[in-house]
């Protein structure tokens, strides 16, 4: 199988990195001023492995396969889209029309976007996925990164249904150590995940990092009453069976939900959110508003969600 994986941010040079030290046949779409530098200098990578019984801290030089652009006559079985979801907008149509018969697997934070990719192709030609184990950084000389033992590579379908492709992509993944695990309810399951990365940086930026955040009875509070509201806007209310926290809590009576979300919260965990508010602020931003403007247009009062907006500027 030829794999491209289009995006050289953290998630898309990780993952190709990754499939790369396991053998497959991948490639990484660079822009064109980093193509050299990629191809023959390499991107170091400096890493925190925590999927083995015993933690590997080290670092890697990483040499892809590259290119600048995609052509519609160089054919892909598979195409890993890995771009901040403020980028969806102009990559769905682009990628829709160049790989016209490559499998699209849209890594990362996916809100109401499927209806769009639904416009431009049909569901059977497209999966969705999320680097749920994968936390990381660009930095002055290459890439910092954490992987997690207790996360996957969560994957799935727009109508949760079998897809061949995306069982031969979860296979090449789990031969990678990339841990996939595919779901049923993946269109569900992302628009939580993406409440969750959205109001995370407002809550961190009002407590003033993400250790006095977790520390912080009262904000945690608060984050469960903005989730809570920001679930309405969801396809479906799905209670306790999203396998994703704070949302599988949620069948808890309402005061014991803070003292078991605080235990979920760990060192390397608060350290990427920290790192998040650094490093994608523009995306973050961008996601806040998407749903506070839905909850608007839709006429669904999120108040909760509404009174971050003052420490969105970070």
């Amino acid at each position: 199988m030829r794999i491209l994986v289009f995006g050289a941010g953290v998630v898309g040079t990780v993952y190709a990195w990754q499939l790369h030290e396991a053998g497959a046949d991948v490639s990484l779409l660079v822009k064109k001023k980093r193509l050299v530098r990629y191809s023959h200098s390499g991107v170091p990578i400096s890493f925190t492995d925590m999927r083995n019984e015993k933690k590997a801290i080290g670092q890697a030089v990483f040499r892809p396969q590259t290119t600048d652009r995609i052509d519609p006559a160089e054919r892909y079985d598979l195409i890993i889209i890995c771009v901040r979801n403020n980028q969806l907008p102009d990559v769905i149509p682009y990628i829709a029309k160049q790989a016209p018969e490559s499998h699209l697997l849209f890594l990362g934070s996916i809100f109401d976007e499927v209806k769009m990719m639904r416009k431009f192709m049909p569901p059977d030609r497209f999966s969705l996925g999320f680097p749920d184990f994968l936390y990381g950084k660009n930095t002055d000389n290459g890439i910092n990164c954490f992987l997690f033992k207790k996360a996957n590579t969560v994957l799935g379908t727009p109508a949760g249904k079998n897809n061949p492709m995306l069982q031969k992509a979860a296979a090449i993944m789990d031969a990678a150590g990339l841990q996939p695990k595919i779901i049923q309810n993946m269109p569900d399951w992302q628009a939580c995940r993406y409440l969750k990365s959205a109001i995370i940086p407002a809550l961190v930026s009002k407590a003033g990092n993400a250790t006095l955040f977790g520390e912080s009875k009262h904000l945690i509070r608060q984050y469960i009453m903005a989730l809570k509201e920001g679930q309405k806007l969801c396809p479906k209310k799905v209670k306790g069976k999203l396998g994703i926290s704070p949302f599988n809590l949620f069948y808890l009576p309402s005061f014991l939900i803070p003292f078991f979300l605080r235990r979920t919260l760990t060192t390397e965990q608060m350290a990427a959110w920290d790192t998040q508010q650094k490093h994608a602020a523009e995306e973050k931003k961008y996601m806040y508003y998407k749903v506070l403007n839905a909850a608007k247009r839709l006429k669904k009062p999120m108040p909760y969600w509404a009174s971050f907006e003052k420490y969105m500027d970070f």
